[in-house]
């Protein structure tokens, strides 16, 4: 019986159809129109708006006719500062993302000694080693809590109408659009009812944000706060679909979506590690995730959706096979100690530099880059060139690209879904490749990568991959520990195998 429901599921919040859309963030190509903006609004010539930001005339006009573009962030933040614009209207990230102090504290209400704080420490961290020791158990358990919400196929992945297609779509087929501005979430993970899933620190108060516990107390090697696309709107139909998207980052999601999670197996170990806990969860045992309330409520909390793709090898003879991730939990510090489908990754830029938010505000690119990290082992894209991505001309980018333009390599999505546990979005899609084009592109693939190791049914050659039979699906379906988008998309992929692998 549940005690305290969450809010019941919410209707579309209207100002996301008011707000300000465009193709893609600015990338500093906009500075034509917000310096000419600029001139017609304070009645200035090209020499007076020269005179000002101390340029030649000529080199205004040339950048107002688009001629030439400045990607030096510096020189954006002073045109901005002597301007008065705002920052992100030349392409930079909105001031307020950039000015969190991480290292802030939130008062405990009494001074904590330096043995509480480090008790409570310890605590801390023992809720986050059976978090992922027992993620599958927990992920059930966050499930029942969600009785009003549809399933994912036969995953405990949660969707709801309007999210999920009834049978999979060509990824082209998936709209994005940018909401130039948009509001602050409801919640952020510094709420007294998150007090619980915040350490104590030796500086005598509570960490403001989960985020910021997990670098002081039990930093994974791999966790870096990044721009992030946040999911403000979407509309999942027959054959198309539509997602709208602002700015959050990568901790923001982080500081909810791990917090409940944590929240959740805090209070299972609270009750002794009673299976019976498990079976019945208590909404009056979980203050934060009851204020989260409605999981599809995209104003309550910054929703930045991974991409979760299957990967399915496709040969002459019509025999199939995929490949899994074991997640390594010393390495991560989401989703860790479970098997997933490759490649999957938060959807986000490669850099912080406005043009490759611009230039990397695309599904499939977003998909390329995990290719070229997960299966080849290749270094994250960091934007340290000081150019955009090259995806046409750069490998494995420019292969698996022309192969899907060949019709060689077909790229589809099933709809969003929510992982129950951390209430984290997830954009299932399978990708299909023939033989021929994944044994060339992938002939290197590796065993290992930073984020864990490679499953396959072969040891000497882990890019054969897991035949895709109907035995071995349903085996991981009910034996093993997956992730539940993993979940999602081998038993959508099976049920629709003669559209995605015909013949």
């Amino acid at each position: 019986m549940r005690e305290t429901p969450p809010p019941a599921a919410s209707k579309p919040t209207q100002w996301l159809y008011e707000a300000e859309e465009r193709h893609a963030p600015p990338d500093g190509s906009n500075l034509q129109g917000a310096l000419r903006a600029y001139r017609y609004t304070h009645k200035l010539t090209q020499q007076d708006l020269a005179d000002l930001l101390g340029y030649d005339q000529s080199y205004v006009s040339l950048l107002e006719r688009g001629k030439r573009s400045i990607r030096d962030v510096d020189e954006l933040r002073r045109i901005a500062g002597t301007l008065g614009l705002p920052e992100d209207e030349l392409g930079l990230l909105p001031a307020a993302m950039s000015g969190r102090d991480e290292h802030a504290l939130r008062p405990a209400g009494a001074d904590a000694s330096p043995y509480e704080a480090v008790e409570d420490q310890r605590r801390w961290r023992l809720v986050r080693r059976e978090l992922n020791r027992r993620r599958s158990e927990l992920t059930a358990a966050a499930a029942s809590l969600y009785p009003e919400f549809e399933r994912v196929g036969n995953s405990p992945a949660l969707t709801r109408p309007g999210w999920m297609a009834p049978a999979p779509f060509d990824l082209a087929a998936v709209e994005l659009s940018w909401l130039n501005q948009v509001p602050s979430p409801a919640l952020v993970g510094s709420e007294p009812e998150a007090e619980g899933v915040r350490p104590l620190s030796a500086r005598g108060g509570r960490y403001d944000r989960y985020s910021q516990a997990i670098r002081a107390v039990d930093k994974p090697s791999l966790f870096e706060n990044r721009p992030s696309f946040r999911l403000m709107d979407t509309a999942w139909a027959d054959a198309d679909a539509r997602m709208a998207f602002g700015y959050t980052t990568y901790f923001d999601m982080v500081d909810v979506c791990e917090g409940v999670a944590h929240e959740l197996a805090g209070a299972w170990l609270a009750a002794g590690s009673d299976p019976a806990w498990l079976q019945s969860p208590r909404w009056e045992d979980l203050p934060f995730r009851s204020l989260v309330g409605d999981p599809f409520d995209l104003a309550r909390r910054p929703l930045l959706p991974s991409i979760d793709t299957l990967t399915i090898r496709r040969d002459r003879a019509g025999d199939a096979s995929f490949v899994l991730h074991h997640r390594s939990a010393v390495n991560v510090a989401l989703a860790g100690g479970i098997y997933h489908i490759m490649p999957a990754g938060v959807f986000q830029p490669s850099s912080v530099m406005p043009w490759d938010q611009s230039n990397d505000f695309d599904l499939w690119r977003n998909m390329l880059r995990e290719y070229a990290e997960e299966f080849l082992g290749m270094p994250e894209a960091d934007g340290s060139s000081g150019e955009p991505i090259d995806y046409d001309g750069t490998e494995p980018f420019k292969s698996l690209s022309e192969a899907r333009r060949a019709g060689k390599l077909q790229a589809f999505t099933f709809g969003i879904g929510l992982d129950p546990l951390t209430l984290a979005g997830e954009i299932l899609a399978v990708v299909v490749i023939d033989a021929d084009v994944y044994d060339r592109v992938f002939h290197t693939m590796v065993s290992q990568n930073t984020e864990g190791a490679v499953v396959s049914a072969s040891a000497a050659d882990v890019a054969a991959g897991i035949p895709f039979t109907e035995a071995n699906v349903r085996r991981l379906l009910d034996s093993e520990p997956l992730a539940p988008a993993a979940a999602a998309c081998l038993d959508l992929a099976w049920q629709h195998r003669k559209l995605i692998l015909p013949g």
